[in-house]
């Protein structure tokens, strides 16, 4: 879903709804932490390069 916390955010993540029948609430509850994490993690990342650089 292109990296998208929720599902609807993006074209792909609308298809992959559509073909791999995935519910809204499944998603949220099993998949959207994992970007969560990795937002945080880019977040972090870019902070401390900022920083440093």
């Amino acid at each position: 879903t292109g990296g998208s916390m929720l599902i609807i955010g993006s074209a792909a993540g609308v298809v992959a709804m559509g073909m791999e029948k995935i519910n809204f609430f499944w998603y949220i509850k099993k998949i959207s932490w994992l970007a969560l994490i990795g937002f945080l993690a880019g977040a972090v990342v870019f902070f401390f390069t900022r920083t440093l650089f």
